[in-house]
């Protein structure tokens, strides 16, 4: 797929879509004046750039203050990715959000491609997101081919965006190659105990209930430079508990709103909270804490004993053949 290309658009039009860039940042003094550089060579200008630095112990202030009026810098202790990106927006000036990663970085058309198709759409859609280069040293490939994703023209506009949430083997969205609206971000929350995924959350949030728009081309770098494990986005194995905890509380949160959604859409989302709790008690059947593992089989039968036995035979099926 070819790169969007300029079109001759009405300029007034296209000035009244203003976008408020934020940058969450934690101890990334090697990489913050990229991202803040990218995002002031972008084709169409953000209306404002915010930087939430979440509690930095290095050079990150310093750095960022040199940007003097260009960037509005903002500091807060220690809280975690989704507590900084929330303050961000609720620091923001403008309808519309484009949150970028201090790690990471946008190519220089990134926000004018997405522009383009907000105009098209007349702003019907409360997401738009881009493809991104993903993964590592700037040797990565497309996001959306590994996630099997794909669109055939400049951009697709759905007003039912839940294929993007659950139709593909991974959600094609991430935040930092994302332009939100602001209130809906507001709406949809992202609790804050979620330090890993929380884009996950909150796009299942938005294409479950709202229309969205995927733009063609990749408009974001991912990097792993200077990688100390200072990346707000934090990539949690899905070994530790932490991660297990965390996806929990994401489809417990989803949960609250099964009332929501369709039946096709409550079942997935159903047997995902399931499956959560059972994937949390074979950890704890490695780490032989029976007691553990046995509270989280519970957990899976109390949401839908059906389902919690469905995937314990098909799981007891599996080691079963594995040891033929």
């Amino acid at each position: 797929m070819k790169p969007m290309e300029s079109d001759a658009l009405d300029c007034r039009a296209l000035e009244e879509i203003q976008i408020s860039a934020v940058i969450p940042v934690y101890n990334r003094e090697k990489t913050i004046a990229r991202a803040i550089e990218s995002v002031l060579a972008q084709e169409y200008p953000p209306a404002e750039i915010i930087v939430i630095d979440d509690g930095s112990k290095d050079a990150t202030r310093e750095i960022v203050q040199k940007y003097g009026d260009k960037v509005r810098y903002v500091y807060q202790d220690n809280a975690g990715v989704a507590a900084a990106r929330n303050r961000g927006v609720s620091e923001a000036k403008f309808g519309w959000i484009a949150f970028l990663d201090s790690d990471d970085y946008w190519l220089p058309h990134h926000l004018k491609h997405i522009v383009y198709a907000m105009h098209d759409t007349e702003e019907k859609a409360v997401l738009y997101f881009s493809d991104i280069e993903h993964n590592v040293n700037e040797k990565g490939g497309s996001y959306w081919d590994f996630c099997g994703f794909s669109i055939s023209g400049r951009y697709e506009f759905r007003q039912d965006a839940s294929r993007y949430a659950l139709g593909l083997r991974r959600q094609p969205m991430m935040l930092q190659a994302s332009v939100i609206q602001r209130q809906i971000y507001i709406e949809a929350g992202i609790p804050k105990a979620l330090v890993t995924r929380e884009d996950t959350f909150f796009f299942y949030r938005v294409c479950l209930f709202y229309p969205a728009c995927a733009v063609s081309g990749i408009g974001t770098v991912m990097s792993s430079d200077d990688d100390r494990g200072g990346r707000l986005t934090v990539a949690l194995d899905s070994k530790t508990p932490r991660y297990h905890d965390c996806t929990i509380l994401l489809y417990k949160e989803l949960w609250r709103y099964n009332n929501m959604m369709n039946p096709d859409q409550r079942k997935i989302i159903e047997e995902s909270f399931v499956r959560a709790h059972l994937d949390y008690s074979r950890l704890f059947l490695k780490k032989k804490q029976f007691f553990n593992a046995m509270k989280k089989v519970l957990g899976g039968f109390k949401i839908n004993t059906l389902v919690a036995l469905k995937w314990i035979i098909k799981d007891l099926k599996s080691y079963v053949l594995k040891r033929l």
